[in-house]
Formats: C-alpha cells, sequence, structure tokens
C-alpha cells in the first residue's frame, strides 16, 4: 500500500509542479491564478470519520473554499485523494492519530504543511495506547490539532500535542420545540452492543431497576445486535434520525464512561429537552454516578408530575449561541484562513 502511495504521490507531484497556463493562453505565471489575489477559492481536503465528513461540503459550501471529502479508504479512490492532496490549501482530519495512516503518509510524501488534525473522542484512546507503546510520529506532532471539546483537549495535551479546543459541529437551533410530553420517559443510546460497557449501559441497567416505575426507551443498535434488559426499558431499532425520539422523550441520560462530544446530547439540548450528562456542559446535568442519576431523575420527574418542568432553556440557548450553523462556518473559516496563510 505504501509503494501505491509513493507511486500516486510522485506523480501528483510532477503533475502539480508543471507551469499554470496564462490567462491567455501561454505557459507561465499569471497572477490572475494565484489566491493570494482571491481569484480562485481556498482548496481544503477532508479525511476521516465518514459520518462527518460526508457533510462538510454541503454544510461549509461557498463561493471562496472548495471542501472536498475524501473520507473513502478504498484502493479504487487512493489515486484520486492523493491529486486533490496535491493540489490543496489545507488538509483537514476528522479524527486524531499519532501513528502514519494512509492518507497520512500521502501527505507526508507530498509534503504538505498545512494540515489540522481533529480529535473527536475514542481516538484518543488508542493514541494513548500508542504512545505506551512508544509510537508518537514527530511529522504528526508538529500539526495543528485541535479538539471537539474541552477534555479531550486535555487528553491530547496529555499525549505531549499542543492543542487547542474548537468548536466544529453545526447544530440548527430549534424555533418551536416541541413542548415536553404528557409522560415522563428518559432516553438511552447504545451505538454498539460489543462497546455497551463503554456507554454506560451496565449504569443504565442499573437506575432502570431502581426506577421500575420510569418509561426507558432505548435507541442507537444496529440491526441484529440486542440487549437484555428489565421490562420498564423498550428496545427502538437503529435509526438515522432520532429527532422524533428525542421529541418524545423528556431526559436524555448518557452515562458513558468515555466520550467526545455526543451530537445526541447537542440535538436533545437544541429540542429543549433535558439532559443527564458525564461530563461538564452547558445546559446539561453532570452525573458521575448512579446514585447521582436516580436523584437528579427523581427532581425532573417530581418537576413534571407537578407541572413546573419546562422546556430547557439554558439548552437551546448555549445551542443558538455556539452551534449554530452560521456562527461555526465563520469561526471555522477563520481560522483556516489564519493558518493556510501562515
Amino acid at each position: 500500500m505504501c509503494a501505491a502511495i509513493l507511486t500516486a504521490a510522485t506523480a501528483a507531484t510532477v503533475k502539480s509542479a508543471e507551469p499554470l497556463p496564462r490567462s491567455d493562453g501561454r505557459q507561465g505565471k499569471s497572477s490572475y491564478l494565484y489566491k493570494n489575489e482571491k481569484k480562485n477559492p481556498y482548496r481544503v481536503v477532508v479525511h476521516g470519520l465518514a459520518y462527518f465528513c460526508q457533510k462538510l461540503p454541503a454544510s461549509l459550501k461557498s463561493d471562496k473554499w472548495d471542501v472536498l471529502d475524501r473520507s473513502n479508504h478504498s484502493a479504487v479512490q487512493l489515486p484520486g485523494i492523493v491529486h486533490d492532496l496535491s493540489r490543496c490549501d489545507l488538509a483537514y482530519t476528522w479524527g486524531g492519530r499519532i501513528s502514519m495512516g494512509k492518507f497520512l503518509w500521502a501527505a507526508r510524501l507530498l509534503r504538505k504543511k498545512k494540515l489540522v488534525m481533529l480529535w473527536s473522542g475514542s481516538d484518543v484512546l488508542l493514541a494513548k495506547e500508542e504512545l505506551a507503546a512508544g509510537i508518537c510520529e514527530p511529522w504528526i506532532a508538529e500539526k495543528v490539532h485541535w479538539a471537539v471539546s474541552p477534555w479531550v483537549t486535555e487528553e491530547v495535551r496529555s499525549l505531549g500535542l499542543a492543542c487547542e479546543h474548537v468548536q466544529t459541529y453545526m447544530i440548527q437551533p430549534v424555533r418551536d420545540p416541541k413542548h415536553l410530553p404528557q409522560q415522563f420517559s428518559v432516553l438511552l443510546y447504545v451505538g454498539d452492543a460489543r462497546r455497551a460497557e463503554l456507554y454506560g449501559w451496565d449504569r443504565m441497567l442499573e437506575v432502570a431497576r431502581k426506577l421500575p416505575h420510569v418509561a426507558f426507551n432505548l435507541c442507537g443498535l444496529p440491526a441484529g445486535q440486542k440487549l437484555e434488559g428489565p421490562s420498564n426499558i423498550t428496545m427502538y431499532p437503529w435509526t438515522p434520525d432520532l429527532s422524533r425520539l428525542i421529541e418524545q422523550t423528556t431526559v436524555y441520560y448518557r452515562p458513558v464512561r468515555h466520550d467526545g462530544l455526543s451530537f445526541t446530547v447537542l440535538e436533545a439540548l437544541s429540542m429543549g429537552r433535558h439532559v443527564l450528562y458525564s461530563y461538564p456542559l452547558t445546559g446539561c446535568i453532570q452525573t458521575t454516578s448512579v446514585e447521582m442519576a436516580c436523584k437528579e431523575l427523581e427532581k425532573l420527574e417530581a418537576d413534571h408530575e407537578s407541572g413546573n418542568l419546562a422546556l430547557n432553556q439554558a439548552g437551546m440557548r448555549y445551542i443558538a449561541d455556539f452551534y449554530a450553523p452560521e456562527i461555526v462556518r465563520s469561526d471555522l473559516f477563520r481560522r483556516w484562513e489564519e493558518i493556510i496563510l501562515s
């Protein structure tokens, strides 16, 4: 695979070194073609977690920016990825690492200096294992490192890397959120039964058993997977859109043992739902034990029964102030341009 990368990178380097055509058709330099004259858009190649990378070209559509999703890892796509890398102003990876992968090998062989690595959560766990084994690529360490949350930022710094928390998630604020449902219920999420412990499934089970009168709804499991739980936990099949389930819930409980920043937490906040989360986040109630979770759920249920439980206004304001697409785009473009021009 490295040989294929080297061959493609060499060809791309030679091709990119050829003189660009002038606006009058002759060979040679022409200011008409150069980005510092702002005649052409900045080109950014994104790679990494496909779920997020695939959304970026549409989310970041702009006359000044050409964002290309190259999250496909197939060998057939490799020459195209290398070609785009050779012509880009910035490489942006959604997912961090301290060892070389195919995309990073290509970027290094093409001598790309402008590369931003966004750490998102579980990637830190793998990096910690690699660091313990003595693996840490200096070429990666000298690049720009961002993280999706303050706690991931600190974890990346513990690897010996300079890292900054940069807000990159885009959540459209809900203008007219639906009222909280008449029945008090709690939404749970497990994205993979094989990693149930990481999601805190054992904690969910214990809370549900301690509150047998409360309705819990579990979502997220892929087709073919299942978990066993008490009768007050209803299992829902996997769906790419959780908005309807969130609308039908009062509280979202996410007792994860490790997380980057849950997109579902942000969605729940945008809809005015109450959230119990393992991490400190504006608009959420931080709970780090089963006892704390039970106590907070009982409080929320009591307010619900008395008619005093309103929409989570603090959570909705937080999303509108920091996660609205136009705010995130503006900040991201500003940061990218600073890096490109540095």
